[in-house]
């Protein structure tokens, strides 16, 4: 991987520092911009081509809409970090920001604001890692799927698809408990999902939705006021109930055990982020009273519910749907699933819901498993 351009917009001297230290301190060639406005940013995003923007969702001067559609407009490759204080406030902001800007690739963070200065350049440090590292996977996943010159069109499966088992439905597949995974774009993604379902849903549906503490909260709210179902966050042994989805709550893992009891647990993070599909896809298929399981990897950044998933096709009857890659903002997530083997239906986001449906209606369990 080549010089990483980062542009930071932050009218805190301070934030500016840690961002500019954390960056550093990765051991990646990255050379950092620094601006203090609005305005400065819009100027900087016209004339020059960068990987990463990380901008404060107060920034004064020109709004950080019209930033991130000039962002979009001259160099969408960028990723895009938002940052913001801890409150209420910010967090619905940036909650509904995305309903201005959709289909733009953006992930947030909230600032850290610990007493040690060394422990805020940290956890500011293993995000800027966890960015690095999705760039480089998504740019060596392009020059992997790029056919040599000369190649023959046809295609044989890969060596990882071979390998899984796979379940597939037949007659009216019936899963105990549904999991969705999801990170940048997320949001939108599960409101259009959720908005879809009924109100009587037969089935428990526990979701993995990459935020910080303080967003998970106002996700959850939001969505349930816009749902037919009961939408909240998962709390600490509380038992999981039929027609009610749980969103794990921002800076801690969610996990389920044998007796269908939610437990949250501060460990540390698992592939950059916290809470993560992965902590909780591995619990379901280590602990879970039911056998049937349905899995749904959303648009997203990295490669969170990969081993997850590979637990559950071992352990349980799993199945696995993915959203297309021309309906995600990012397709870290589905990629990784898809590239594994891990994957068995690939559908635009507008038809997961109905596919949900259609299995969660069916009326026997009757299965084949395809070796």
């Amino acid at each position: 991987m080549g010089e990483m351009r980062i542009l930071i917009a932050d009218e805190s001297s301070v934030y500016k520092k840690m961002f500019t230290q954390a960056a550093a301190e990765t051991g990646k060639n990255a050379a950092v911009t620094c601006v203090a406005a609005g305005n400065e940013a819009l100027e900087k995003v016209k004339r020059f081509d960068y990987d990463i923007i990380i901008i404060d969702a107060e920034i004064s001067g020109s709004g950080i809409i019209n930033i991130i559609k000039e962002i979009n407009r001259t160099i969408p490759k960028a990723v895009i970090l938002i940052t913001a204080r801890p409150s209420h406030a910010n967090s619905k902001y940036y909650d509904e920001l995305p309903d201005h800007v959709p289909n733009i690739p953006i992930d947030r963070m909230i600032k850290p604001l610990y007493d040690s200065y060394r422990d805020n350049i940290d956890i500011i440090k293993r995000k800027l890692e966890d960015i690095f590292k999705m760039i480089q996977d998504e740019t060596e996943n392009k020059t992997a799927n790029e056919p040599p010159h000369n190649a023959s069109s046809s295609s044989s499966p890969s060596p990882a698809s071979a390998k899984i088992k796979k379940i597939l439905p037949k007659n009216g597949f019936q899963p105990e408990i549904v999991l969705i995974a999801a990170s940048t774009g997320g949001p939108l993604a599960l409101e259009k999902i959720f908005t879809k379902l009924k109100g009587n849903f037969p089935v428990p549906i526990l979701v993995v939705q990459h935020m910080p503490p303080h967003f998970t909260e106002t996700l959850a709210q939001n969505l349930n006021q816009k749902s037919p179902l009961k939408i909240k966050l998962g709390e600490h042994r509380e038992t999981i109930a039929a027609g009610t989805v749980y969103i794990a709550p921002g800076g801690v893992h969610m996990k389920l055990d044998s007796k269908s009891r939610i437990y949250l647990e501060d460990s540390p993070p698992l592939n950059g982020v916290r809470p993560a599909a992965d902590a909780l896809f591995e619990s379901i298929a280590e602990s879970f009273g039911g056998k049937s399981v349905l899995a749904v990897i959303l648009t997203g950044m990295g490669r969170d519910g990969e081993k997850g998933l590979s637990k559950l096709k071992e352990k349980r009857e799993c199945f696995c749907l993915v959203q297309s890659e021309k309906t995600c903002v990012v397709y870290g997530m589905p990629s990784a699933a898809v590239e594994s083997g891990l994957a068995d239906k690939i559908l635009d986001l507008d038809d997961i819901s109905l596919e949900i449906e259609n299995y969660i209606s069916a009326k026997n369990n009757n299965l084949t498993i395809d070796n």
